[in-house]
């Protein structure tokens, strides 16, 4: 390798020194010349101190560029060590020049204690100082008082030299080091307060979110979305648990959602649940546990360790909020059924029967089908409640709603008309099939055996049925209630417990070739 090569591999305090060093080195190879050359003998101990300053010189270029990383100390204490024997040699050798190399010991003491650390400069400062005394006295043979006193005061110099740059050097990276902590602490509290903005804008952004809607399971996937950029978990699922009937009533996953439910299978409240193999394991942490719900949190388990506190206080506000707002989006829900369910039978009521006999008539209108009502009354179920009583008679109503939900189609609408009266909307279908379905339900109930005041099922029913079709009886919504009940009666009138169509004759139509008559 070429010497400009192992230059170039040489940081820039360390390529300076090796500079000096070479340059000096070279300096000191050519100064005998001159000298010989007048007939002067060159001192075996200059040559000496010469030789070994080069040889370490050379041995210290070689180390360097071939271990850069290798221990700094060390090695500028071994060539502190090398450098004090050749320039005690070479104060030895020219003494009687009036001190030449003085200099010399003010550059290595002032070198080592700007590289090296405040106790190594101490050191290597007596090291100079007992070098630079040792060569006088070595070189001069015989001293007089005086010139001890200047050599003394010259290794005093040269100690306090070393001992002020180091104490400067030092000082100033105690300075500089507390200043890099101050700017640390200072970067920390920085990325503290934006993380604590972006969470708390986050927390603003998921709760408007949560709260402005009533439909709060539509907001899962944008919710999830922004709290795992603030908590940094690329992928969660968030569940609210209703813990006395053991069901989820919210959901937000996005990871796969069978896994996490089985996290957390069995309400497995205290502490942390962890599901699935040694690669993909899953772990669900309770959040908030709130009256009789509690908010689950499932994600990795490297990701749930690694929360930290200030991104599970996040979790828990979100997990709060969310508390919240699923009870407000149940007790919406709540609502909304009541308002179309009658609370005695849990069948529609009778405004819900009107909005949806709109929606069915319109339907068939516009694809020119069929659509039939069944209008259903209890015969003699005043006596029932005048022998049973009251309560008897709601038990039997009640009941009598549920015989008529199993006996539909789920796509049949069965509401409550009032008292006695039940009604039966029926899709797609005509008259002819809406009086078997009317038969089926007339022989079910008079089948039943109902509860009675002591307990037991010895009461009997039966019910007189009106059936109506759009648009063979009807053209419209009204006129197929009215021609419904009217088929009630008809049934009343001609003996109970059977099945009727309106008393009017049929209107005949293309695609009906048979009519449903009294």
């Amino acid at each position: 390798m070429r010497f400009s090569e192992v230059i170039a591999h040489m940081d820039v305090p360390t390529r300076i020194m090796a500079s000096a060093r070479l340059l000096a080195s070279v300096v000191l190879f050519l100064v005998p010349f001159p000298i010989a050359a007048v007939g002067l003998r060159i001192p075996f101990a200059y040559m000496l101190g010469t030789t070994i300053f080069a040889a370490w010189t050379l041995v210290w270029v070689v180390r360097t560029v071939r271990a850069p990383e290798g221990p700094l100390v060390a090695m500028l204490t071994a060539t502190a060590v090398v450098d004090a024997v050749a320039l005690c040699l070479l104060t030895q050798a020219t003494y009687e020049f009036r001190d030449p190399f003085f200099a010399w010991y003010m550059a290595e003491a002032a070198s080592f204690s700007v590289m090296l650390k405040r106790r190594h400069a101490w050191l290597l400062g007596g090291l100079l100082g007992f070098s630079y005394f040792a060569g006088h006295v070595l070189g001069a043979h015989m001293m007089g008082s005086l010139e001890y006193i200047f050599v003394v005061l010259n290794v005093g110099v040269l100690m306090a030299v070393s001992f002020a740059v180091a104490l400067v050097l030092g000082g100033h990276e105690q300075r500089r080091a507390a200043a890099e902590t101050h700017r640390a602490e200072v970067l920390k509290l920085n990325d503290q307060l934006e993380r604590s903005v972006a969470e708390l804008r986050a927390l603003t952004e998921i709760t408007e979110l949560i709260h402005s809607t009533l439909e709060v399971e539509n907001v899962g996937p944008t919710l999830l979305d922004i709290l795992e950029k603030v908590i940094n978990i690329p992928a969660g699922s968030l569940y609210v648990i209703d813990k006395s009937k053991q069901e989820t009533i919210f959901t937000a996953s996005s990871v796969v959602g069978a896994a996490s439910a089985r996290a957390y299978s069995g309400l497995e409240l205290a502490g942390t649940v962890s599901s699935g193999n040694a690669d993909g394991a899953l772990s669900c942490i309770e959040l908030v546990d709130h009256n009789q719900t509690v908010v689950v949190f499932c994600a990795e388990t490297e990701a749930v360790e690694s929360l930290q506190p200030d991104d599970r206080i996040v979790l828990q506000a979100v997990a709060s909020e969310l508390v919240v707002a699923v009870e407000n989006s149940r007790l919406y829900r709540l609502t909304k059924r009541l308002a179309i369910t009658d609370e005695l039978t849990d069948l529609h009521n009778y405004r819900y029967l009107q909005q949806r006999l709109d929606e069915e008539i319109g339907r068939a209108a516009r694809y020119n089908k069929r659509l039939s009502l069944l209008m259903l009354d209890i015969d003699d179920f005043k006596h029932v409640n005048d022998t049973q009583g009251h309560l008897v008679g709601d038990a039997v109503l009640a009941e009598v709603a549920q015989v008529l939900k199993s006996t539909v189609r789920e796509v049949d609408v069965v509401a409550r008309y009032g008292g006695e009266e039940f009604t039966i909307i029926l899709p797609e279908t005509d008259a002819s099939g809406a009086f078997i379905v009317a038969e089926k339900i007339r022989e079910a109930i008079s089948m039943h055996r109902f509860p009675d005041a002591d307990g037991g099922r010895r009461v009997h029913l039966t019910v007189s049925i009106g059936l109506a079709s759009y648009p063979v009886h009807a053209p419209d919504k009204e006129s197929l209630l009215r021609s419904a009940d009217d088929a009630v009666y008809h049934a009343k009138e001609t003996g109970k417990d059977r099945v009727r169509a309106p008393r009017l004759r049929l209107r005949r139509l293309p695609a009906q070739s048979e009519e449903v008559g009294g």
